[in-house]
């Protein structure tokens, strides 16, 4: 299984401004061009999910749609990587702006990580 701290490092060191799966208006999505956003990744089947706007909407369901070793986790965790993912501000072309690491220092504190 993989923990919480090694999904959010997974994550912050694997987008930048211009790999971050969004469009113009910042919405996440699962399976453009070959990208996927912060849940996306996660998934055993993202392409599968591709004409939803938002998994974050469909959090209940979550669980079921992980690959295993992200299984577990609270919803409010994905909520907040989602949402770290999402916020334009939160990144620059080589990761994540002074903002982003100052968010996920936030994410560390509030899940103890």
């Amino acid at each position: 299984m993989t923990t919480m701290i090694q999904t959010l490092d997974e994550t912050t060191t694997g987008y930048t401004s211009k790999t971050r799966a969004a469009n113009r208006r910042g919405n996440c999505y699962y399976f453009k061009n070959g990208k996927c956003c912060a849940i996306g990744r996660c998934l055993e089947d993202p392409e599968k999910f591709a004409k939803w706007d938002c998994l974050v909407d469909r959090l209940p369901m979550l669980e079921k749609i992980l690959k295993p070793e992200y299984r577990g986790y609270p919803l409010a965790f994905w909520k907040a990587l989602q949402s770290l993912h999402d916020q334009k501000h939160l990144w620059d072309e080589k990761g994540l702006s002074t903002d982003g690491k100052k968010q996920v220092d936030k994410i560390k504190k509030r899940f103890e990580l």
